[in-house]
């Protein structure tokens, strides 16, 4: 699996809009194929800078999106919030799941 993270400082100003269109944006690209997830942080110290992370499940899978039209589509709706950004594509090493809530 793969995990793709942006690092974005969004516009002062313009955060309630940017989580409403990346709730949209994230939507949308969690129904294209191999897409297993997306998330999006937001730093208590700093309300301007969140982090948009994605899971694929395979590079091919990531490869096909990021060459795709929707990718365009989609980032193009969050380039506007845009102030600063910094982008990387890690590889998952290990995940430990919790475990169910009756087992702790």
């Amino acid at each position: 699996m793969l995990r793709t993270v942006l690092e974005m400082r969004v516009h002062e100003g313009r955060e309630d809009e940017f989580r409403a269109t990346w709730l949209e944006t994230a939507r949308a690209a969690a129904l294209l194929p191999g897409c297993a997830g997306q998330t999006l942080l937001r730093d208590p110290h700093d309300p301007h800078l969140h982090l948009i992370m994605a899971d694929w499940a395979d590079r091919a899978s990531l490869e096909a999106f990021r060459n795709s039209p929707q990718r365009a589509e989609l980032s193009a709706r969050l380039e506007t919030f845009r102030a600063s950004a910094r982008r990387r594509v890690l590889e998952t090493v290990a995940h430990i799941p919790a475990p169910p809530t009756e087992e702790r």
